[in-house]
């Protein structure tokens, strides 16, 4: 009997080739794919920098039990190729091929990865399409906790928007506030406004200079901060509004792709008495309770926009289409109180709105011709006066 030879069918490890590394690293564009950590200058040797980065396997370059995602009908070559192979840090190539983590970096996982991002790449250095655009950012501590912007966020907001963002806190490149204090803050009001009339400042004189031909704007205070911060915002200047998701990842200030966009009532609720005030109710996230309206607004004409068919709730406006339709709305009845109500000088507002709506609103009261408007929180007693817009 002669002895059978045993074949060895593991897969041994393939050289990769410098032309494939470099188009590794371009499409990259030097940036660790799970992490964005820059790679390139990481580290200095006398006179020159070195570049940190690490091509990684997303199916293991080998197929021994030991080798992490191993285990696939690739050979040798194919696993050498460009599509299966990424750019990523020490720390995060080390991850991924710990035991410990192997079931969380899945070949599926990463090969998502790498593509997401050298999308994002392709996209964000596509200068001869998108557009320059001076960022106004403005948060503030709500209910005691902050509410912070963040810059990626910013940026992957943008990006689907046809607008790239012009840097730093300058004349033209991005505008950052902060609030001073918590809504619960006698004093806050008084400081919001003053604040936001210094940031506003700034961007007018940006738009005047010619500087500033588009503004996006991320807010994220309360309602009246955000009425007053739009009344204050040039509304002859292309202006972008973004809204927050209940998300905390890269993609939480994205308006979401609807087909349905929602419609609003606009409904007038006339007095029996002679008068030149008016409430006007605006329920888009949540229903406004009557036991929970000032006394002295009960009894004052009231105009009520809320939607059509659906109860208001937290996602309603997720599209830039559905906050497009409430600001026709919006528009439609303050037309409507000057054509019906032609007496009044002032309305109390209360709003139950995403940050958009509420800028919106602010934005869409033409300024000198139309009332005053009083903008009331909520506190735990009810609505409570906190904002005039007059100007």
């Amino acid at each position: 009997m002669s002895e059978v030879t045993t074949r060895d069918t593991e897969v041994q490890r393939k050289d990769v080739p410098d032309s494939t590394r470099i188009r590794i690293w371009a499409k990259a564009a030097g940036r660790c794919v799970l992490c964005a950590t820059y790679l390139l200058d990481g580290a200095d040797s006398f006179w020159h920098a070195i570049p940190v980065g690490q091509i990684a396997h997303i199916v293991g370059a080998g197929s021994g039990k030991n080798a992490p995602r191993g285990e696939s009908d690739l050979d040798a070559n194919a696993r050498a190729f460009e599509e299966n192979l990424l750019l990523l840090c020490y720390s995060c190539h080390k991850r991924i091929d710990d035991k410990v983590y192997r079931d969380k970096y899945t070949v599926e996982f990463l090969t998502q990865k790498k593509q997401l991002h050298e999308r994002r790449v392709r996209e964000v250095t596509d200068f001869a399409i998108l557009r320059p655009t001076s960022v106004v950012t403005v948060s503030a501590d709500i209910r005691g906790t902050a509410a912070p912007i963040s810059l990626s966020q910013v940026a992957e907001a943008l990006r689907p928007e046809g607008y790239t963002g012009m840097g730093d806190d300058t004349r033209n490149g991005a505008f950052t506030l902060h609030l001073p204090g918590d809504s619960n803050d006698g004093w806050a009001w008084d400081a919001h406004r003053t604040e936001l009339d210094r940031l506003t400042a700034r961007v007018a004189e940006a738009v005047t200079a010619g500087d500033i031909e588009t503004i996006s704007v991320f807010a994220l205070a309360p309602i009246p901060s955000l009425v007053y911060l739009g009344s204050k915002l040039d509304d002859k200047t292309e202006t972008r509004l973004f809204r927050r998701k209940r998300v905390d990842d890269v993609t939480a200030w994205t308006w979401d792709d609807g087909i349905q966009t929602p419609k609003f009532n606009v409904t007038l609720i006339s007095s029996p008495t002679p008068a030149n005030e008016a409430t006007v109710i605006v329920e888009l996230t949540s229903p406004v309770k009557e036991s929970r309206l000032p006394s002295g607004l009960v009894s004052l004409p009231r105009i009520v926009i809320s939607p059509i068919g659906q109860m208001p709730h937290p996602e309603l406006i997720s599209t830039r289409a559905a906050l497009e339709e409430f600001g026709r709305a919006w528009r439609e009845a303050l037309a409507q109180i000057e054509n019906d109500l032609p007496g009044i000088r002032t309305l109390h507002l209360i709003a139950s709105v995403p940050a958009p709506a509420a800028i919106a609103i602010g934005r869409y009261r033409m300024r000198t011709a139309q009332p005053t408007m009083v903008v009331y929180q909520l506190t735990v007693e009810g609505y409570e006066a906190a904002m005039e817009v007059t100007e």
